[in-house]
This record gives C-alpha cells, structure tokens and sequence, in this order.
C-alpha cells in the first residue's frame, strides 16, 4: 500500500494512473470520506489522459488520527503539499490541478492562494464559502444525513456500507477550522488569481451554491458550474459524468 511519511504515521494515498498522463490532479477529500470513494472519477480522468493523486486525510480511511479529526487547515495543506511535491518528483514537465471536495476545497482555496505560482487550475466541489447554519450550531457530533450528500445509490451503499466510511463523528475540530476558513474568506477570496471552476449541486443543502454564485461574481478567475439536481457530492451524485466531462473539459482549456 503507498503511504506518504509523516511525524504522525504513515498517511496512505491513492494514484489512478493515465497511461500517458498530460496533467496531473491534486485531490482533497471531505468530512467522512476517503480517497477510495473517488475511484469513478479517476477512471473518468484516466480516459482523458489526467492523473488523479489522492490522499487520505488524517483520521480519515487508512490514515492515522481520530476519526473525523482533520487537524487543522494547514496540516491538510501539508499533506496535499507532500503529495503534490511526490507528483513533482514523478512527472517534473506535466502541469498540476489542486482539487478538493466540501473541506477539501476549503483547503485547496487558500493553496491556491498561497501558491499560484505552483498549480495551473483548481477544481472545488460542494464548496462551504460562507458559515451554514447547521454546522456553526454543531454540539460535539456531526451526523450527516446521506440524502443529503448523493441520490446515487452506488454512492449511497458505499457510504452505509464501506468500514473507512462513515456519516458521524466528533466535529469540534471541524467546525473550528472552517469557522477559521470564513473568517479568512471575505479579505482573501477575493484575491484569487489561479483559474478554478466550482462544480456544486444545485440542491446542495450543506453547502447552498448561492454563497459560490456571489462570489464568482467578484472574482474574475473563478468560474461556477451548477447542476440542478445534484447535492453536495456532485462528484458521487447521478450527475458524475456530467461532471467529470465538465471538469475534463475545463483542465484542457487551462493546459
């Protein structure tokens, strides 16, 4: 099994790999998943010649740490900051997207900008930009309702039935670091300069798209594409095709 090093043990990624890659995936995954949820859309990549390279989060999948315990903002940048120097080592000359999912694209936000000069596009999905009510009131556990994240039965079976997934956990540490995330947002956001597509369901009732819409409005590199019957994993949702071509499509544009 490929694992990343790491003081904290060894953080386990995955790699779908295109036989003759022209660009190269950066993935960040969300609350209660793993990377192995992903494995349609990395054949999706694959047959349009894009590597996906995916980590599993701490205390997520096969990773170290308490279940559902992120850590913080940047120890998930680190991680994708690892992987993305992995990448690097193994193709120098193709260009690299910085993807994440719902806490992963938070994290993949303010990657991108940090560091523009290192990614040539990103790609966020079920993007949390502004505080949501239900995650702000949280006591101590959130308990995710997965109706609410997919209407793909596929996805839906893996979710209730894959042992390294799972749809409740202790959120405090969550919570703390996307409370930090928006209170960064509104300066920061604005500032981004890398082109990046946001692919968001137009039912999403985690993270409503509407806080996406107002801020592609003011920010020039970011572009929103809404599916109207898609919830919060609009890449596991029953629009993952659509999706993907959609993504594809926007990878080539930018390469």
């Amino acid at each position: 099994m490929p694992f990343l090093d790491h003081e904290r043990g060894p953080v386990y990624y995955r790699h779908w790999a295109a036989a003759r890659p022209h660009a190269a995936v950066i993935f960040l995954h969300g609350f209660g998943e793993h990377s192995g949820l992903y494995h349609r859309y990395g054949f999706a990549l694959n047959a349009a010649g894009i590597d996906l390279w995916a980590v599993d989060q701490f205390g997520h999948g096969f990773s170290p740490g308490t279940r559902g315990q992120f850590g913080t903002l940047e120890d998930s940048s680190g991680l994708a900051d690892s992987l993305t120097a992995l990448v690097e080592s193994r193709h120098p000359d193709i260009p690299l997207v910085a993807q994440g999912h719902s806490y992963g694209a938070v994290v993949t936000l303010f990657r991108l900008l940090e560091r523009p000069d290192r990614y040539r596009a990103g790609v966020v999905s079920g993007a949390p930009l502004v505080p949501v009510p239900e995650l702000v009131d949280l006591n101590t556990v959130m308990n995710l309702d997965a109706a609410g994240l997919s209407a793909d039965p596929f996805y839906l079976d893996c979710i209730e039935n894959d042992p390294l997934a799972f749809s409740s956990a202790d959120s405090r540490t969550l919570v703390r670091e996307l409370d930090r995330g928006w209170d960064r947002f509104g300066a920061e956001l604005p500032g981004l300069t890398v082109p990046t597509l946001a692919v968001h369901g137009g039912i999403d009732p985690i993270a409503p798209v509407g806080a996406v819409r107002a801020y592609a409005e003011q920010i020039p590199a970011l572009q929103v594409a809404e599916y109207g019957g898609a919830r919060h994993d609009v890449l596991n949702d029953i629009t993952h095709r659509e999706v993907a071509e959609r993504v594809v499509a926007f990878i080539d544009e930018q390469i």
